[in-house]
């Protein structure tokens, strides 16, 4: 019981002090140039409930949010999803985990954007053609429960690869994070795109998020988020969803910006799930929607998301 009592004190001070050291020792211009795209969120879930999921992390959107809560799916899952952004620009993804062991999951993931944006001129006015924005990262996950049901943590490793019309740049980076549960109670963190290798000397967008969850009721859960890009200014999240009988679920999430020029925004969402009947009553379907107004800066339009997740 002692062991297990320091194994939960060196878990809670993983999650509490590991990320405001890493997020204190950023030197200036870290984590805010490249891969731009990887600042897009790439689920629609969490999007719904505002941003706040590290301290959440249940599904396999984990490996977008917090690779430590892959530990939670007890089942096989796939998700995949697609987002109409602003100006032309699509972004989409798909991963899958699996439960390896009692107490390990792996995951696979690929994240993208896609858009063609500008038409190629010479000195005629003809047009040589469009010219587009392609990048993706693929990633490999792993979560592994130290205390079963109550700590666990995880990483990704990932390639990114971009392409600009003829230029282009790949690299290596790590994701990591910690999960912590204390019956209804979630506390995580979660450090992202840690630059391991480029073929450039560009940053990339490195994330530190702290946050933490709590269930009201078995059906109800609240969350709250604090994350920050690299040196920027942090940005504050809370987010709540509702399942009514297992099958329809409400989500509602807001979203503020600290700084000079500070930014708000709500947004909304809702969740369908389905059960499978022979010979798939070991299957469930999840349709996911989030809707997030245009932002209050700027005109860049209303975005939607919407993803599928199946579990068997």
């Amino acid at each position: 019981m002692r062991i297990k009592n320091y194994s939960l004190v060196f878990a809670i001070f993983v999650v509490i002090f590991v990320p405001c050291f890493v997020s204190a020792s950023v030197p200036d211009g870290i984590g805010t140039q490249d891969a731009a795209f990887l600042k897009i969120d790439s689920a629609t879930r969490p999007v719904a409930m505002g941003g706040a999921f590290v301290g959440l992390a249940n599904d396999v959107n984990a490996v977008f949010w917090n690779p430590a809560g892959l530990t939670h799916t007890e089942k096989k899952e796939l998700t995949t999803m697609y987002n109409s952004w602003i100006a032309g620009i699509n972004t989409g993804s798909i991963a899958y985990s699996q439960p390896i062991s009692k107490n390990a999951t792996l995951a696979l993931s690929m994240q993208g954007l896609w858009a063609d944006i500008e038409e190629r001129i010479e000195d005629t006015e003809k047009p040589e053609g469009t010219f587009g924005v392609y990048s993706y990262a693929a990633g490999l996950s792993g979560s592994y429960a130290l205390i079963p049901k109550i700590f666990s943590l995880g990483g990704t490793a990932k390639f990114i690869n971009q392409e600009f019309d003829i230029d282009s740049a790949s690299g290596v980076a790590v994701d990591f994070g910690g999960l912590i549960n204390l019956g209804g109670l979630g506390v995580g963190f979660a450090l992202q795109n840690l630059k391991i290798q480029s073929s450039n000397d560009a940053d990339l967008p490195m994330f530190t998020r702290v946050g933490a969850s709590y269930y009201l009721t078995k059906d109800s859960v609240v969350a709250g988020e604090y994350s920050k890009l690299g040196v920027a200014e942090p940005s504050y999240h809370i987010g709540v969803e509702k399942w009514f009988k297992g099958v329809f679920a409400l989500r509602v999430g807001y979203e503020i910006s600290a700084g000079d020029n500070p930014s708000k925004g709500v947004s909304a969402g809702f969740g369908l799930k389905a059960y499978g009947t022979k010979p798939l009553e070991d299957v469930d379907f999840q349709l996911d929607y989030a809707y997030v107004p245009a932002p209050d800066w700027g005109s860049m339009g209303d975005t939607h998301r919407i993803s599928m997740i199946i579990r068997f």
